[in-house]
């Protein structure tokens, strides 16, 4: 397994407004993205306790990883190359 990744263009009449949508995925399911301006990667990540958390109702949060990327390329070879390590530090959460 490794992660796949999906551009979503804008559509409908002010689709020139918004930008592209870099979504990472893993078993066909949304599990983060990639920043358009800064090309930096954001995992929705399961909460260790959602009780104690500031909103008990959601089970998940966002991570961003400090490194930034020069390219959208570069970010996607930096996230196969490690596959491993991040499935292994983060719980991710998926999007249905």
């Amino acid at each position: 397994m490794n992660f796949t990744f999906k551009t979503e263009h804008p559509t409908g009449t002010y689709r020139s407004f918004y930008p592209d949508r870099h979504v990472i995925k893993l078993n066909k399911k949304e599990v983060g993205r990639i920043n358009e301006k800064s090309f930096q990667i954001r995992l929705a990540v399961e909460k260790e306790d959602p009780s104690k958390s500031d909103n008990p109702n959601c089970s998940w949060r966002w991570v961003s990883l400090k490194k930034e990327f020069v390219s959208l390329n570069e970010a996607k070879e930096f996230l196969k190359n490690n596959y491993s390590a991040i499935v292994e530090k983060f719980k991710l959460h998926y999007f249905e």
